[in-house]
């Protein structure tokens, strides 16, 4: 475990002290280092503010963590409009997650050659673009960078159903691993560190192609956090409990860094073979908070979605349970609520600028 014994070397040096009761007190921040399981994440469907807003009045705690998803072919305008989400994510009080895949157009628009297009630096102008956009607004209102993200940069490229992955057929894994250290070596170039940034690599639970995870690593001197996405809906193969989803990848994972580990993507269906069962995908969210405690999971982000299926916990087609706001019924799934109620589920810092620790945006705590 060198890296996290040198992780903790740095820490101690940039005048981060120990205090009582597994309280650590960062000089640099304006809070204290919480004790706790995991931090809580979510990404949103429908308008961020309104959703977050309601989505915290039934959890009664806001996420630490708001993921938002783009594209590296974005036009200016298009990667203002991101930024300006960003912004308003954070001034609601999260950190965003960018998850940033590297298209251009439509998935199938673009070439299954990316990986090695974009090392050779066929794309330096997108990628500088986006460098000096997350820059400049990580910059705002300081003379130095304030606001903080997390990047997760190429997810799922274990997965033949994305053109930067290998099973796609036209690139290998050393072509991912070059784009992956190319882009982060850019977008960092201006000046931004670990404390700005926090770069998330992330496979695919399953996968295909037969290509152990590992040979996708690209290094502990570009990933800050390791990513997983893993969904239970009995249409994709059937019904799994969270140790069948993510047993095997966390083992590959952990075989390759000892980062701190992130459910970046996360989802339950109701349907089963018989029609739709709320009740059993309340069980199942409970198993999986259980499985992230015992696993030692250090983030987890629902994603509160309708795409292939209705995966969300918040506002769906079904519940659990129905709550009333603003007039209107609300289906819910009241086991959520009570994993986000604990105490050891850490939300945004209640008094951190920066929204979180810097200890706990590292998932030191």
């Amino acid at each position: 475990m060198e890296r996290r014994r040198f992780l903790g070397l740095v820490a101690a040096s940039a005048g981060t002290t120990v205090g009582g009761a597994g309280i650590v007190r960062s000089v640099a921040g304006t809070g204290e280092t919480r004790t706790g399981d995991f931090l809580a994440g979510v990404s949103i469907q429908r308008s961020p503010v309104r959703s977050l807003d309601r989505f915290g009045q039934w959890t009664g705690k806001p996420h630490a963590v708001v993921v938002q998803y783009a594209t590296l072919g974005q036009s200016e305008e298009e990667i203002a409009q991101t930024i300006t989400s960003l912004e308003s994510i954070w001034q609601h009080g999260h950190v965003p997650m960018l998850v940033l895949e590297p298209t251009f157009g439509t998935k199938t628009e673009t070439p299954t050659t990316i990986s090695r297009d974009i090392a050779d630096g066929k794309h330096d102008n997108s990628v500088d673009a986006w460098r000096d956009a997350l820059t400049k607004w990580m910059r705002r209102g300081w003379g130095r960078p304030d606001r903080r993200l997390f990047l997760e940069f190429a997810p799922e490229m274990n997965g033949d159903w994305v053109p930067w992955g290998a099973p796609a057929g036209d690139s290998t894994p050393d072509d991912y691993v070059a784009m992956f250290r190319h882009v982060h070596r850019r977008v960092m170039s201006n000046g931004l560190d670990s404390s700005n940034v926090q770069w998330i690599w992330g496979p695919n639970a399953g996968g295909r192609g037969g290509i152990p995870i590992p040979d996708y690593y690209p290094g502990d001197d570009v990933v800050d956090w390791a990513g997983v996405n893993g969904y239970n809906w009995w249409n994709w193969v059937g019904w799994f409990a969270p140790p069948k989803i993510y047993g095997k990848a966390l083992k590959q994972i952990r075989s390759a860094t000892d980062a701190p580990i992130a459910i970046t993507e996360v989802g339950c269906s109701t349907e089963v073979d018989s029609g739709n069962d709320p009740e059993r995908k309340g069980a199942w969210i409970t198993e999986l908070y259980d499985y992230v405690r015992t696993e030692g999971v250090k983030m987890v982000c629902w994603f509160n979605h309708t795409k292939e299926t209705d995966w969300r916990v918040f506002d769906s087609v079904r519940g659990t349970d129905e709550i009333t706001q603003d007039g209107e019924t609300v289906h819910v799934y009241n086991a959520y609520r009570q994993e986000m109620t604990k105490s050891t589920t850490l939300g945004a810092h209640p008094v951190d600028r920066r929204r979180l620790t810097d200890r706990e945006f590292r998932g030191e705590f």
